[in-house]
């Protein structure tokens, strides 16, 4: 565990910077929401396309590794679903709280996840990722928003916007856009990989930087039960289940390791945009997702010991 930690202590290290630099406020807070879209949109999807594009699968179960996470997510589902009336009535939650806290124990940040899997695993490893996102995003998506549709408190999104923002997804996009480039067997031209290189190489420091930025440590520190619950279901609870279903599958090495620390990272920022915008306790995943961050420093390499 202690090699772990070390080799992921930048990653935090970094995060911390982009909290520092909001608190300090040399950066606007509006400059930082354009961080975040660079990378959401443009950075990150270079990386995966290009890594996708050129990586070599034949060695990597791909379909058992992609439905070992689907199952592993679904099995959360059924949990939170099954305990929905026992929870909200131990721990006094309404709808919008516990659309809250099925986000905060469902999503995950693909921003610490794309960032830590070259780190330990090496640059080829986020091909991998790509494919883990393309895996679990429209489930995810279609998922959560049905849950905030059903017991939040604001508008509801229909069938034909669910499927257009899945669609338009740029890590959907860009992974599915990799998985056909290389189907195809066509040849990557080496300026193309130049380009998708120098745009992919800032993605690493500035989603950490932006990660750190959103952190509400403040309200974090006052943590109630439901936020407590996300974290433990998020953070230990969703990589085990990953883990068996892995294993049941016959997933192992590297593929097995990479899925895993999908499964461990923090839920994602865009919950709380899903929160504000469609009726959920949007300060709940603001505190579930600093306090989330904050543990995973510890979390992560703990789960990648025992189980990755």
């Amino acid at each position: 565990m202690t090699q772990s930690f070390i080799a992921l202590l930048p990653v935090f290290i970094v995060i911390l910077v982009g909290y520092g630099l909001r608190r300090s406020e040399l950066i606007a807070e509006d400059h930082w929401t354009a961080v975040d879209h660079v990378c959401y949109y443009v950075l990150f999807p270079a990386i995966i396309f290009k890594e996708i594009a050129a990586a070599d699968f034949s060695n990597v179960p791909v379909w058992s590794m992609a439905l070992a996470m689907i199952l592993g997510i679904t099995s959360m589902f059924a949990l939170l679903l099954a305990l929905r009336r026992p929870l909200t009535s131990a721990m006094d939650l309404n709808g919008p709280q516990f659309s809250s806290l099925f986000q905060g124990a469902t999503r995950w940040h693909t921003f610490i996840a794309l960032a830590i899997i070259p780190i330990y695993f090496g640059q080829p490893a986020l091909a991998l990722g790509g494919l883990s996102a393309a895996a679990m995003t429209p489930l995810l998506n279609i998922v959560n928003v049905g849950v905030i549709s059903i017991y939040g408190s604001g508008v509801r999104m229909n069938g034909r916007a669910m499927a257009l923002s899945i669609l338009k997804n740029p890590f959907v996009l860009s992974s599915v856009g990799g998985v056909v480039w290389q189907l195809l067997q066509l040849p990557m031209p080496v300026m193309g990989v130049q380009v998708l290189d120098m745009i992919g190489k800032g993605a690493l420091g500035l989603a950490l930087l932006a990660v750190g930025a959103g952190l509400r440590i403040d309200e974090a520190l006052s943590t109630k039960g439901p936020v407590l619950l996300a974290t433990f279901l998020k953070l230990l609870v969703m990589p085990l289940f990953m883990a068996v279903w892995l294993w049941v599958l016959g997933v192992s090495g590297e593929a097995a390791a990479v899925a895993i620390l999908c499964g461990a990272v923090p839920t994602g920022s865009g919950a709380y945009v899903l929160a504000k915008h469609m009726g959920g306790d949007a300060p709940m995943i603001a505190s579930i997702l600093t306090l989330q961050v904050i543990c995973a420093a510890v979390t992560i390499p703990l789960v990648l010991s025992l189980l990755g």
